[in-house]
């Protein structure tokens, strides 16, 4: 601000210059002498201003003096010195709010040297208080931003703690700049508004306003391989609540802290007495955007309970199905099943407990043996990504085959195509 008074005063100033230009202008016989080439500032105070401050203003008082001073000769300098002291000290007299300037001394050559002494006038800023306005933001969004912001308090004291009370107000600009460049660097999400009310404790209101896109949208998703999904109904709601705090936020903020808001969501879930009653790991996983998708598998080391009922389009038997899974994890690759099947149209049951190796966490393979049909089953599952499965089934006895394309069309149904030796449909699969 400093500077745009200096450069609506520079007009003033060359029309008052104008006579004595004209007056002082040298004589062709003076083309030989020694001008002036630059010029140097120092800036004196019994209270010296912060260094940001001094800084302008030395950068200030060098352009004006160059304006004045630079091309000149030294002697025409000599020569009316003290009228060049006087304009200086008329013209930062007025535009240095809070301070008076008491002296002003110009050291002619090459090099000329202006020396300003200033005191300020009236009550110093003693402290500065800054207050972040996050209204609407989580206490653990805003302790993550006064993270990103560090010593912002710190720094802006830097630049006011020393100055003139009334000096505040144009000095507030170095204030911005020196917070903008801080955002820019640390918290580049955000810009800022600033509110200064000036005083011995000068106190500072800082508020930040989202860049870019923000979240708009939060899509949650729960699952498991290994327990029926409408168990972890009761963990949804305090989990959904821990995502809400995402909501508003720029997406690029998210995604520079996505392990900080993953592991607030895990925290939320491993809460849960869900978690501790079937020993459950919790991996969620978040994918910023306008929507936000943020999905959480829950899945235990020990036991895997599936609950599934199905409805097949295509097929005249057994076309209706319900299917329990209960197996143990005897190590960390196997496990011993069993599984129920009951068919509502004849009201039949299959009983058969089985074993399955995971090769990794896409590959199973494995058996099960029917007790009723006495009858073996080889089979083997491919996950594709999180929403396609491959399954493949032969029956030691009778040699048929059974091969299955399934695709998740939502947490709690899927469909599968299937297609047998003699004949091919398509399911519907509803995991409970």
């Amino acid at each position: 601000m400093c500077i745009i008074a200096i450069a609506c005063l520079r007009r003033t100033l060359y029309l008052a210059l104008v006579a004595l230009l004209l007056s002082l202008w040298p004589t062709p016989g003076a083309a030989a002498a020694m001008t002036v080439d630059r010029v140097t500032v120092t800036i004196y105070a019994p209270e010296p201003p912060p260094d940001s401050v001094a800084k302008r203003m030395a950068t200030s008082i060098t352009r004006v003096g160059e304006e004045m001073l630079v091309g000149r000769t030294i002697s025409d300098i000599k020569l009316n010195q003290t009228v060049f002291e006087k304009l200086v000290r008329e013209i930062f007299d007025r535009v240095l709010v809070g301070y008076t300037v008491e002296a002003v001394s110009i050291t002619p050559g090459a090099t000329t040297h202006i020396g300003v002494t200033i005191v300020p006038w009236g009550e110093l800023v003693r402290d500065v208080t800054l207050e972040l306005d996050m209204a609407g933001l989580s206490a653990g969004v805003a302790e993550l931003i006064k993270q990103d912001l560090g010593n912002i308090e710190e720094q802006v004291a830097n630049v006011l703690v020393g100055l003139p009370v009334d000096s505040v107000d144009w000095a507030g600009g170095v204030s911005r700049v020196v917070i903008r460049q801080l955002l820019q660097d640390q918290l580049p999400e955000f810009r800022s508004n600033l509110e200064i009310t000036a005083g011995r404790v000068t106190h500072i209101e800082l508020s930040l306003i989202p860049t870019g896109p923000v979240i708009d949208n939060i899509r949650l998703s729960i699952k498991s391989r290994t327990i029926p999904n409408i168990l972890l109904a009761e963990a949804e709601f305090p989990i959904r609540e821990a995502a809400s705090m995402l909501r508003g936020l720029p997406v690029s903020f998210v995604e520079r802290h996505q392990d900080y808001f993953t592991s607030l969501i895990a925290e939320a879930a491993v809460r849960q007495p869900i978690v501790g009653r079937y020993s459950l790991t919790i991996a969620p996983a978040v994918h910023a955007g306008t929507d936000t998708e943020i999905i959480v598998n829950a899945e235990t080391t020990k036991y895997r309970v599936t609950l599934e009922g199905s409805l097949d389009m295509g097929r005249h038997e057994d076309n209706t199905m319900a299917k329990l899974h209960v197996g143990k994890f005897i190590s960390g690759r196997d496990e011993a099943f069993f599984e129920t099947r009951f068919f509502p149209e004849d009201l039949s049951w299959r009983f058969e407990p089985g074993w399955g190796h995971k090769f990794n966490d896409s590959t199973i393979v494995g058996i099960r043996y029917n007790i009723s049909d006495k009858e073996s089953t080889l089979w083997a599952k491919q996950y594709l990504g999180s929403s396609w499965t491959i399954r493949f089934e032969h029956q030691t006895k009778s040699a048929d085959n059974e091969f299955g394309l399934k695709y998740k069309l939502h947490d709690s149904l899927s469909a599968e195509y299937i297609i047998a030796n003699k004949e091919s449909w398509l399911r519907l699969i509803a995991n409970l």
